[in-house]
């Protein structure tokens, strides 16, 4: 359905998914207001290819609660897609705890100010699935279930979430959260808000650079979701005409070992080498326990939008390889 007469202001924009959900967005008529704190690079419009004129890139700060009033009036904004964040590193966490809240937290309040001020018609904020904290495979995680808080992101996403559902309640807006899993695929890169890039990026870079790596934590497991179908989930929760819930799980539908993410590579790039080892010091990719993910169960985001994945883990690598050798992998 196009959307030539709807404007959405996406937070985030040259970050992994927010760029992503960008091009989605574009490509279906929407007038996208791409907020960022730098100008966008060449590789970024390549990326966007024939739809960068439905594109409009504003330079702008979450944290700047006035700023994002006056751009969610004066560009006409009716949807937000609130992607903006900062994905801490424990050192990022020491060293700047109160830049992570403000930009997971506070950019949050912000937004929802602004969409309240300017009746904007829904707000849809990414969240993540680490709220919920280490688990094995199975059973799959129900957005109901209990949540497990170990650091300042988690703490500011869930904050982030409850101010979401809140402000719904106060304001009668419609608001909506969708909790990501482990995303992967085009485009995603180090910026100055996303220093740690993912396994599945780590080690597709070093097979087609022909390097032999070694992996700590290979039978540790997460629910992967290529980020094509993200972005056509989270486009959903902006698009369908009624959601009959507050929050909504993003993912695979099921949990894999990095071990089959990297045979998965393996498949795609056969010369790709790989050995596990049973110490993290010195290992190329590291993957501890404490950062397993359970499988998230998607019935509630079907039920609502439709939506379902496209890719299981081996279309997404194999699609994530073909585009890295025909973009020469040069975004790392």
């Amino acid at each position: 359905m196009k959307k030539s007469r709807s404007s959405v202001l996406v937070t985030g924009a040259l970050g992994f998914v927010g760029l992503n959900v960008v091009y989605r967005l574009a490509s279906v008529g929407w007038r996208v207001i791409a907020l960022t704190r730098r100008a966008p690079d060449e590789t970024t419009l390549s990326f966007l290819g024939n739809y960068r004129s439905q594109v409009n890139w504003v330079k702008g700060d979450v944290t700047d609660r006035e700023g994002m009033q006056d751009l969610v009036q004066s560009q006409g904004v009716t949807h937000i897609l609130h992607a903006a964040a900062v994905t801490a590193t424990p050192d990022e966490e020491y060293s700047d705890p109160a830049k992570v809240f403000d930009v997971n937290a506070t950019g949050t309040l912000n937004l929802l100010e602004a969409g309240r001020s300017s009746d904007v018609k829904r707000l849809v904020f990414v969240s993540s699935s680490g709220i919920y904290g280490a688990a094995p495979p199975i059973p799959l995680k129900k957005e109901e279930v209990s949540l497990d808080i170990t650091n300042i992101y988690t703490i500011a996403k869930q904050a982030s979430e409850h101010l979401c559902r809140r402000y719904g309640e106060l304001t009668g807006m419609s608001v909506a959260v969708g909790r990501l899993g482990s995303a992967y695929g085009p485009m995603e890169r180090t910026t100055g808000s996303r220093l740690g890039l993912s396994r599945i990026h780590q080690a597709a870079h070093a097979a087609l650079n022909g390097k032999e790596i070694t992996v700590f934590g290979a039978s540790t497991s997460r629910d992967y979701c290529y980020v094509t179908d993200v972005a056509e989930a989270f486009a959903s929760l902006l698009e369908v005409e009624v959601l009959n819930h507050n929050v909504y799980n993003v993912g695979g539908n099921q949990a894999e070992t990095l071990k089959t993410a990297l045979e998965a590579i393996s498949e795609a790039v056969p010369t790709f080498k790989w050995q596990e080892s049973d110490e993290p010091e010195g290992a190329d990719i590291t993957l501890e326990a404490s950062k397993a993910r359970a499988g998230m169960d998607l019935q509630r985001l079907k039920a609502d939008t439709g939506w379902y994945p496209h890719f299981d883990l081996y279309r997404g690598v194999l699609a994530y390889i073909n585009w890295l050798q025909e973009a020469h992998h040069d975004n790392s």
